[in-house]
């Protein structure tokens, strides 16, 4: 393909210059006289050259390159910004390949770990990179296979750099309830706020005091001072039960406050000397890095960090300011050992001291809980007089 030059020609009089140089030399097309000063004609790149050579007082300057030579030039023109462009598209699609996050989607904590493990066995893992779509199937029938007994099924869905792992967990056919006959006796002291029986004969009532042990609803049933049968007790107690709880407050208080931004960033390191390609976060927590490159003979390395933006909260509080954010502290203790439908019923703050760091206090807690408990009956009573065991 041949390339040619849109060129204008600027002097005293062109049309002399193009008959002493173009007469039976050089063909040239699509001439326009501008003005009895300016010609322009488009000629072949060679012929182009050729007349740029003469040494002349006419001015010669390109218009427009057309064909191979246009994209020649152009290249050459911008060559640094071609050659960054490049590595930026090898850049980029070498972040491409590497994946930044990895989801296990499952209620279950145990099943995530158990599938986060499998998969770092087989080098599926965050910073690490994405295997193909036929790698991962081929990863999964193992995990299937190797796990047959709590796995059912599992897929890998890529989205951009992040894998999201989808799993169903293999459900066992639950274990026949036992039907042997107990008590349900009280698991700890408490002043009885509810008693909700399925099954047995209850034995005390709404606020009744019991130790831990007493029987509550019995297994037992009793007609004519005999024990004429023994059945499973069910049901369930909640009770008001009691907790001290001591706490211990600083007055200078310092927290890292965790935030919600996370970004990848990549960092160079030469010598004693560091650079990020994206600005780091003020005051940041490191999650997770990755190490791309790292000379044992040259003080350089490329590695990928996982950072996690966060804030420093600095605070100097009063001593009624602390005592608040103590007693807090005092109920979340409290509030992890309870299940959902157990609650504080009140508190009181207690033996309050201080100094010029930290205040020391105890917090006295009435607790709505669960003190449901269980005991075996004494099968030895069965069809016996109980004043005759007294």
């Amino acid at each position: 393909m041949n390339s040619y030059v849109k060129i204008s020609i600027t002097g005293n009089n062109p049309r002399l210059f193009i008959k002493r140089y173009f007469f039976n030399k050089i063909n040239y097309s699509n001439y326009k006289e501008v003005n009895h000063k300016k010609v322009i004609l488009k000629v072949s790149y060679e012929d182009y050259l050729n007349i740029v050579l003469k040494k002349t007082t006419y001015k010669i300057d390109v218009i427009k390159f057309y064909g191979p030579v246009k994209y020649i030039k152009l290249l050459k023109n911008n060559y640094t910004f071609f050659i960054a462009f490049l590595i930026g598209i090898m850049f980029l699609f070498f972040l491409s390949s590497v994946c930044f996050k990895l989801e296990v989607v499952h209620n279950s904590k145990e099943i995530r770990s158990l599938v986060l493990d499998e998969l770092k066995e087989n080098n599926i893992k965050e910073f690490y990179f994405i295997p193909t779509f036929n790698k991962r199937k081929k990863v999964i029938d193992k995990i299937i296979k190797e796990n047959k007994d709590k796995l059912e099924w599992m897929e890998i869905e890529r989205k951009g750099s992040k894998l999201i792992v989808k799993v169903t967990e293999r459900k066992k056919n639950k274990e026949k309830e036992s039907s042997e006959p107990r008590h349900i006796v009280a698991k700890k002291s408490g002043i009885i706020i509810s008693i909700v029986a399925e099954n047995g004969v209850i034995l005390k009532k709404k606020n009744d005091y019991v130790s831990k042990g007493d029987i509550i609803i019995s297994g037992d049933v009793i007609k004519d001072e005999t024990v004429k049968g023994q059945t499973r007790a069910l049901g369930k107690v909640l009770a008001e039960t009691w907790y001290m709880v001591h706490v211990s407050y600083p007055l200078n208080y310092k927290e890292t406050i965790y935030l919600n931004e996370i970004k990848n960033n990549l960092i160079i390191g030469f010598m004693n000397k560091e650079f990020s390609v994206r600005k780091n976060y003020e005051s940041l927590h490191l999650e997770k890095k990755f190490e791309l490159i790292k000379s044992k003979v040259f003080p350089f390395e490329i590695r990928i960090e996982k950072q996690r933006k966060t804030k420093i909260l600095n605070q100097r509080y009063t001593k009624k300011q602390a005592l608040n954010k103590a007693i807090l502290v005092a109920e979340d203790k409290i509030k992890t050992k309870l299940n959902t439908d157990e609650y504080i019923i009140s508190k009181k703050a207690l033996n309050f001291t201080s100094n010029d760091s930290k205040i020391e206090i105890d917090v006295f807690f009435k607790v709505c809980e669960d003190i449901t408990g269980y005991k075996e009956v004494d099968k030895s009573l069965l069809y016996k007089n109980i004043k005759e065991n007294e």
